[in-house]
């Protein structure tokens, strides 16, 4: 009798040992800039290549968050308005995520982008009050395409996540309706009255290595440089970058630091001063990007400027080359 005791007391407490919650791993934290997450201080500061306002973080936790994705109506019809819900947990306790920190004046950014990589949208969608987000969106055609979700949730280290989702009608194949990029043969594109000229440094990318997309903004009707650029979510500018495939992508944002005179520094001002009022402040006709692309292959660019309280949409296409 007592040895079969003795073995219940054995069974009873490895089915405990099974059941309780695995130790998670001490993560070590720092001040990271939440666009560019391989910056990092012990202490409190700004961003060398940005200027952005450091945050308090774990960057060296590179576990995704879990992120539910879910669309109301279920099936989506293009032409018709759909409701995107977005819920964040995170990965090691499993809990909701309710606290974010704000980047750029939001929260949280979300992109649509189309399967053939004609159809880009920057959102922001809204917190509600069960700690899950929710935007309203119109796609315009039936296809495929991708949702990215970029935010920097509390205590956390920056995420970019992306789901695909699927119109009805939709009676293609992924693979017949992928993107067919070609690199553009003209570094100027105009959207109405305003004209974006890139040049890129250096002229070939080169994965694995950053590179610059410098941007020079003209009046389409005049000719004449663009001096009264508004802030748009906090800089002069907006990019995301995205390969062919749709697997690797890049948030960019304006560097902030620029180089007016020699090479070495002398003479540079920031965009976006300390203090400045970024409603009243006016910029161009140069803005300047960087990014880090990962793999060699083709790349579209959408680079996003505000003027006269409209934003303007410039889609750039260009090669990055194997090392």
């Amino acid at each position: 009798m007592r040895i079969v005791v003795l073995i219940l007391l054995l069974l009873a407490s490895t089915s405990l040992a099974l059941v309780q919650t695995p130790v998670q791993p001490e993560t070590e934290s720092a001040y990271v800039c939440p666009m560019h997450p391989d910056f990092t201080l012990d202490i409190e500061g700004k961003c060398s290549r940005c200027g952005m306002a450091l945050v308090r973080a774990a960057p060296y936790d590179v576990r995704d968050y879990r992120l539910d994705f879910a669309t109301v109506p279920a099936v989506v019809k293009p032409g018709q308005k759909a409701t995107f819900r977005l819920n964040v947990f995170h990965p090691g306790t499993g809990e909701q995520v309710r606290r974010f920190e704000t980047v750029h004046e939001r929260q949280y950014h979300l992109f649509a982008i189309g399967q053939d990589m004609e159809y880009f949208e920057h959102l922001h969608p809204e917190q509600r009050r069960d700690g899950s987000w929710s935007i309203d969106v119109t796609l315009p055609k039936a296809g495929y395409y991708k949702i990215l979700s970029d935010f920097m949730p509390g205590g956390g280290s920056p995420q970019f996540i992306a789901r695909p989702l699927v119109t009805a009608g939709y009676l293609g194949d992924l693979a017949g309706g992928s993107a067919r990029l070609i690199p553009d043969t003209t570094p100027a594109k105009t959207v109405d009255d305003v004209t974006a000229t890139v040049a890129y440094d250096p002229a070939r990318f080169v994965a694995g290595l950053y590179g610059h997309l410098n941007f020079t903004l003209t009046d389409a009707r005049t000719g004449r440089p663009v001096t009264d650029l508004q802030t748009y979510l906090g800089e002069f500018g907006h990019m995301l970058i995205m390969s062919e495939d749709m697997l690797h992508y890049v948030h960019s944002h304006p560097l902030n630091l620029l180089a007016t005179a020699d090479d070495d520094g002398a003479g540079a001002h920031l965009m976006l001063p300390a203090g400045a009022d970024l409603e009243k402040l006016r910029g161009g006709p140069e803005v300047s990007f960087d990014g880090l692309m990962p793999q060699p292959g083709l790349y579209r660019a959408w680079a996003q400027f505000r003027r006269n309280d409209k934003i303007y949409t410039f889609a750039f296409t260009f090669e990055v080359e194997a090392p």
